[in-house]
């Protein structure tokens, strides 16, 4: 599919919006690949906004080729999380899916600084190593949530949960 044909699956209506997401969890030396915003306080799982015609596999695989410049070996999906939560004054119903994943070509690993930058779109990414504890993601405060303890604990099987965070 060209650029021109590309839509992210997002619905805007007044002040709320839905969007479906895929994260990967991406392991090396016993930690975890996490990314950011630069000027963000939280952090999240690898990944974006899947597109229409794209299956969530499909998603993580483009995503990380563009922000990683590397193929990656999309795994099984391992948890579903319908997040509800505030941002930017806009209130988001999120469907992540979240998969394992494998990068084909290895990232740079050191324990506690950034290993890869990008610029996409308008938004500065940085890339860093995690420790997959909950104390840990707790204090790069992983977002959603429920993937802290989920990360930890690795249950068998696809989880799903339901998160709300919105007064």
């Amino acid at each position: 599919m060209d650029d021109a044909e590309r839509t992210m699956i997002v619905l805007n209506a007044s002040n709320s919006r839905f969007q479906f997401r895929a994260g990967a969890l991406i392991r090396s030396h016993g930690h975890i690949l996490i990314h950011r915003a630069v000027g963000d306080v939280f952090w999240v799982l690898p990944g974006g906004r899947v597109e229409f015609h794209e299956a969530g596999a499909e998603t993580l695989a483009r995503e990380i080729e563009e922000e990683i410049g590397c193929k990656a070996t999309v795994g099984p999906l391992r948890f579903v999380i319908e997040n509800f939560f505030e941002f930017s004054g806009r209130r988001v119903h999120e469907v992540g899916f979240y998969y394992e994943a494998e990068l084909q070509d290895a990232l740079p690993f050191h324990e506690s600084d950034i290993v890869h930058r990008i610029r996409d779109g308008a938004a500065d990414l940085e890339f860093r190593w995690a420790l997959p504890s909950r104390a840990a993601l707790d204090r790069f405060d992983l977002q959603p949530m429920p993937l802290r303890d989920l990360i930890e604990t690795m249950p068998d099987g696809v989880q799903h949960l339901v998160r709300r965070d919105m007064n």
